[in-house]
């Protein structure tokens, strides 16, 4: 399923990335929940860009639910 997403900095959460991505809000996935996606992607606009994104919702034993999305697939950047 598509979805989209944005950009912004992570401040305060256990990840390495400084730049963190997050569904928008006003679709099926609520804006806490996190997408795991391209580094490029995330590095190739400004924080707060919105892209179009493949993903499927899954979660780790123990962990939260999140959005992944291969990093291979293709992504768009929309205003």
């Amino acid at each position: 399923m598509y979805v989209i997403v944005e950009t912004f900095y992570s401040g305060g959460e256990s990840s390495s990335a400084k730049v963190r991505v997050r569904p928008v809000d006003g679709q099926e996935f609520p804006t806490g929940m996190r997408v795991e996606c391209s580094r490029a992607m995330r590095e190739s606009a400004p924080v707060g860009s919105r892209f179009r994104l493949l993903v499927k919702p899954t979660s780790r034993e123990g962990g939260a639910p999140f959005l992944y999305s291969n990093p291979n697939n293709k992504w768009e950047k929309v205003d």
